[in-house]
Formats: C-alpha cells, structure tokens, sequence
C-alpha cells in the first residue's frame, strides 16, 4: 500500500513551503550549501525531523546517520566513538560540511537509558583522555578543525524538541528588531585589583575599536573603576534584562565555574541560564569562563543548562574545562575578527571555525601571554603551542553549526558633509537597494563604541552616608556609557533616494561621530553606517 509513503510527502512538502515562507529572501542562495550531517540516537529522529526538512528545504544535501548503525551496543556501552569518527572522516573529507551530535556525550548525569552521541578522548595534557568533540572535526596536526562540529546536549526528547524548535524561530525571525546589529558585552571583575581592571578596559576598548560601526554594543562590567560598573544585584538584573531583550551575540568575559559567573558566584547562576526567557533574538553565547560547558555528573555547566533551556540562547560557544585567560583572549578575539567587516557570516559554522583559528593562530605577543599565564593560566608550565593545541580540544560548540544567523544586512550607501561642527546642521543623503525601495529610514548621529559620553556624573565619595546617592551615581553611569545616539531624524523618501537633516550638538568632543541609517520595509530591514570627522 502506497497510503503512508503519500502522506510523508505531502505532510514533507507542506514543511517546505512554509520554510520557504518563512525564511527572508535574503538568506536564501543559490550557492552550493555542501552537506549538513545530522548523528542522532534513533530514539531521537522523529523529534529532529523539522529540523531534517528544513535544512533539506533550503538546498544542504542531507546526512542522517543514527548511532546504533554506525556503533554497536559494546562501543555504545564504552562510549567508543571512534568508528562513528571514522565515518565523518570518509563523510566529510572531500565536502564542505556541517556535523550535528544530537545526544549528551555520556559524560553527565545520565543513566542506562539516556541517548548519547559518545565524545571522543582528548590527547594534550589536561585534556588526556578527557571527554571532547574536536575530533570529529577533522583537525589538522595542529588541532585547527576543518569542519564545524556542533551538539544539542539533550537528555530526552522533551529537550531535544525545545532547542529544534528554539534553532528554527531563531533563523526564521525577520522581524525588524535592534537585536540583529547588537552585541551584549557582560565582563566579570578580573581580580588583582585596579591594574588588573585597568588591562582589561584596554583590551576590550582596543577590540571595540576595530569592529565595524554597523554593530551597536551594550556593555557591563562588574568593576567599580568602569563607567559600565553597577552594584549588586542591579548588575544580575539589568545583565538578565539585556539577555531577555535580545542579541546577535552575548559575550561574557570573566572568570566562571560550572554554577555560576564572576568571582564572587553572585552575578549570574546556573539557575539563571536554564531559566532564562528571551522572546526575540536568543542569539549565541560565547563565553571564556571556565567549565561552562563541562559534562560532569557532579554539575553540569551553565553553558549546557543554557542550551538545554528552550527559552534560552540558541547555541554556547565556551569551555569544557579550566581554560587559561590567554586561551580567551586569543578566542574572544578570533570570533571579533570575524565580525569587523561586512558582509558577516550567514552560518554559525563559520563563527565557531573563527573562535577555532584565534586558539590555534591568533597573535599574542610574549609579554602579554607571560604576565596573562602567570596571573590566571599553567604558571610558565606549559608553552604557547601546548596550550592552543590543550584548549582546541577543550572549546566546544553547543548549537547547529548550520544555524542561519539573521544579521541585519549593511547594503544602505551614504553620503554626508565632509565634516561636523558643534550645533550645526549635517545634511545626510542615502540610497536604498531594490528590496527597500519605498521603506521608512531613521537616521542617527552617534558616538563612537570606544568613546566616554561627555558630562559623565561624578561619584560622591565612598561613605556609609553616600551609599543610597552613590549607587544612584553608579546606575546614572552606566545608562550614559551605554547611550550613543546624540540626535535622531527621520528622512524624506523619494524611491530609493532618501534625505535627512541632523544637528549636532553643542558638546561633542570626539574627534569622529558616526551616522547611521536603518530602513524598514514590512519583514525586511537594511542598515547604513559611515564615519564623519567632528571638527
């Protein structure tokens, strides 16, 4: 009988129009994908299924392997995976490819009946014989993979069935939203005191100061010498407001342990993460706190709590162990290089693989690698090599490496006075692509991302008595460090010609401003960014 075959394909066929339907036209290609290879438990195909579809829908050539075909019961018991290596080696070689692990890697707190994808053993010191992914990536004698290898860590359907779903509204959202151009910045108090606080500000002002001006960054940093300090709890709460409110990227930058964030393990918990809500833009995590990802039966780490949490981000970038402060320098700074210029990535993939080249290549000059292992890495007990080589195998990706990320795109041209004068008018003129023609623009002149704004609030002095004023102060610091549009217009459309009048302000003491356009049309949105010397 022919009944149940019939009613998959027009049941399958239904899936594909409405991804069609969903997905915005510019994600849509007509570039070769390459392969999209999916190694699930058999208990978990039905639940991957929309998953399957969709990425078949937008044109992957599709590769299911279920475990017990490729593992037998005595590899799967042992957690072996190195026949199912082997396969990916054959599978993957010679084709651009993208790997999904949907199961745990056995190493939590399972029990006989929870589906696993077995990770691999790790070869490079603290790593020896430990539980890791990398090494179905294909990774050269240096350890840079040649493919990107994400996991869905779920334990049962149930959460399997939260992060597809989760995965597929995440990359069918086109919305207009500021999400799709922001980047969530939370950094931890470093330790070793104001000179410590002070190293970091410049490292994150100099990474600031090479990303493009399309992104907007929204920063906290739990140290009081920041302009972006708040105090406990406020910090815990506005950091979850920000999550909440959506992001392209959150990046945390600081010291972790599997529970929870920061020094202190009262800015954000594992409870946090698995509970976590964000309606619009659950962009990935990138995290250097260490154990964030660690698969361990006496904890698991908040960056799996957060994506097993349905409501929670759509993919982790982070560690599985106690990974060195250089390690996340060279990584925080590998995933930056990949965002500095347009056009950015489409695929989460080629992030992951960004964060994977900073560890194994990214430059780091030996005084700041001595002074950054000798505060927080081995002591001058392991070289350079061995640590990238360590850390490649201890970084993981939890997420589709296929995933479509919806950036905002920058295809608006602008034209503006060659310079700004303080309380003058800045004539600003655009053109729109083809898709935007007609669309609603809202031009901005802003300070730069590495600027402090001016008339920062002074704090009152550190007294019993000023504790109410000054952390008033600190909240007021925080909102102005974080504000960068300093007028705003909306322009005069003609087609796909558009103008606008902005008027600078009086106090501006930046050498440079940025103007900004963002168009709106329906479901589809565009963005304009150029650079004006502020005389």
């Amino acid at each position: 009988m022919s009944f149940i075959p019939v009613s998959l394909n027009r049941i399958r066929n239904v899936a594909v129009a409405w991804f069609l339907l969903a997905t915005p036209a510019t994600v849509l290609t007509a570039e070769p994908l390459g392969q999209w290879v999916v190694v699930t438990p058999p208990e978990f195909r039905e639940t991957l299924e929309p998953l399957i579809q969709a990425r078949k829908a937008e044109g992957f050539n599709v590769v299911v392997l279920q475990t017990t075909d490729v593992l037998n019961p005595e590899q799967l018991e042992k957690k072996d995976g190195a026949a199912l290596q082997a396969k990916l080696n054959d599978l993957c070689a010679k084709t651009k490819s993208y790997v999904l692990l949907a199961g745990t890697d056995g190493g939590g707190a399972t029990n006989a009946i929870t589906p696993i994808v077995p990770a691999l053993p790790g070869t490079v010191r603290r790593m020896n014989g430990r539980p890791n992914d990398s090494g179905y990536g294909l990774p050269g004698e240096d350890g840079t993979p040649a493919v990107a290898v994400g996991r869905f860590p779920a334990r049962d359907k149930e959460e399997l069935a939260g992060i597809v779903k989760k995965t597929l509204a995440f990359e069918r959202d086109c919305r207009p939203a500021p999400w799709r151009n922001r980047l969530l910045l939370l950094i931890g108090n470093p330790g070793g005191g104001p000179m410590a606080e002070m190293f970091v500000q410049q490292m994150v002002a100099a990474d600031l100061a090479a990303l493009d001006p399309t992104w907007a960054v929204r920063t906290s940093f739990n140290a009081a010498s920041s302009a972006y300090y708040l105090p406990r709890p406020r910090n815990r709460e506005t950091a979850l407001r920000y999550l909440g409110e959506g992001n392209l990227f959150s990046i945390y930058l600081g010291h972790s342990d599997a529970a929870s964030l920061d020094l202190d393990r009262k800015f954000m918990s594992r409870s946090d993460w698995s509970t976590l809500s964000i309606p619009q833009g659950a962009g990935p995590l990138f995290t250097c706190g260490c154990f964030a990802c660690q698969s361990e039966p006496k904890g698991d780490g908040y960056g799996l709590a957060a994506m097993r949490n349905a409501g929670g981000p759509v993919a982790v970038i982070g560690a599985t162990g106690e990974s060195y402060s250089a390690a996340g320098q060279l990584a925080i700074e590998g995933l930056l290089a990949s965002i500095k210029h347009p056009p950015f990535p489409s695929r989460l993939a080629d992030y992951w693989l960004a964060v994977a080249a900073g560890l194994a290549h990214g430059q780091i000059d030996p005084g700041t690698f001595s002074l950054l292992d000798n505060a927080d890495g081995s002591d001058g007990k392991s070289p350079l090599a061995e640590q990238r080589r360590e850390h490649l195998e201890m970084w993981l990706l939890l997420g589709d490496p296929a995933l479509l990320m919806p950036v905002m795109p920058a295809d608006i041209s602008l034209e503006a006075a060659q310079s700004v004068s303080a309380s003058k008018e800045i004539e600003v003129t655009g053109h729109l692509p083809e898709r935007l023609k007609g669309a609603t623009v809202h031009v901005t002149l802003e300070r730069p991302l590495t600027s402090k704004p001016a008339g920062l609030q002074k704090l009152p002095e550190n007294t019993p008595q000023n504790r109410q004023v000054r952390e008033e102060a600190f909240t007021s610091r925080h909102q102005s460090a974080n504000s960068f549009v300093l007028t705003t217009a909306d322009a005069k459309t003609t087609g796909d010609s558009f103008t606008a009048l902005l008027t600078a302000p009086t106090n501006a003491p930046w050498s440079n401003l940025v103007v900004r356009a963002s168009a709106t049309l329906s479901n589809d949105v565009g963005m304009g960014v150029i650079l004006v010397p502020n005389k």
